[in-house]
């Protein structure tokens, strides 16, 4: 399953298969956020999770949720710290977290809820310097696979202070992206069998797809495929950051496959020797 990225002017009509990337400024702007998304999933009656720097910084970010406190004595509403959730044990594993996320769920569903909605800060993983951050995208294409396969609506917030060469990478993972003012042009999915990126990649969106293709790779050697079929636009930097990914990927021993390019991007992959293949 393919999905075209998209922005979002605003946290409403997200449902279950909604995966967000959404960068605050401020604890101000990120409790707006976080109270508007948990609010629609309380009337949609959904079990929520709010996830914080820590508990206390959680609950600062539900201050303003209708009924918190109710919630929370009641089990509908979990609030817990990202060092909890995400690094129980020492560390995050992308999948044991998104096989605790589908247990989760199923909890929920056990409940007679109708699904799980998560508003979850996650800037301090985003932190956590080059390694960190290539286990955290590797998560995030596992993350975005789960959501598209059970009823589970994830807000991943971002503080915009990271800046853009931190938050473009881990922003192609989602489908669905508010970066400030910035449009959502690409977006690289694990939804389906095979590795897919869609909409546009030129010179803005290049080096974090590079980054972000690189990191969801892997270490494992083989073949990795990369279904470009509904990629729009492809220009010169695009198809140069796909051929350094190539490059990359295959010092670790994996070899890059593209497959599905129009006509019309083949043009700019052939200036880099990147043939596209049959599948």
């Amino acid at each position: 399953m393919v999905t075209v990225p998209r922005g979002l002017p605003s946290l409403t009509g997200l449902g279950p298969g909604d995966h967000v990337c959404w960068s605050f400024s401020d604890d101000a702007d990120l409790a707006r956020a976080v109270v508007a998304h948990l609010e629609e999933g309380r009337r949609r009656d959904e079990q929520l999770l709010v996830v914080g720097a820590s508990r206390q910084a959680a609950l600062a970010a539900v201050a303003g949720l209708p009924d918190r406190d109710a919630l929370i004595a009641g089990g509908r509403l979990d609030v817990q710290a990202t060092g909890d959730t995400y690094a129980a044990g020492g560390g995050l594993v992308p999948a044991e977290q998104v096989e605790r996320y589908r247990s989760a769920v199923q909890a929920a569903l056990d409940r007679g809820r109708t699904g799980l909605r998560v508003a979850a800060d996650v800037t301090g993983l985003l932190r956590a310097g080059p390694a960190g951050r290539r286990v955290l995208h590797a998560y995030e294409r596992l993350a975005d696979g789960l959501v598209a396969t059970v009823p589970m609506t994830a807000l991943c917030l971002y503080d915009a202070a990271l800046g853009p060469e931190l938050l473009g990478p881990v922003a192609l993972l989602h489908p669905v992206q508010h970066l400030g003012d910035r449009e959502p042009l690409a977006h690289l999915s694990g939804r389906g069998p095979r590795l897919a990126l869609s909409g546009e990649v030129d010179l803005t969106e290049a080096a974090a797809v590079r980054t972000a293709l690189v990191d969801v790779a892997g270490d494992v050697p083989g073949v990795l495929e990369l279904d470009l079929s509904d990629l729009d636009f492809l220009d010169v930097a695009g198809a140069r950051a796909l051929a350094l990914a190539g490059r990359d990927l295959a010092g670790r021993g994996v070899a890059l496959k593209v497959t599905g390019a129009r006509r019309q991007l083949r043009r700019s992959l052939e200036l880099f020797d990147l043939a596209v293949a049959e599948r």
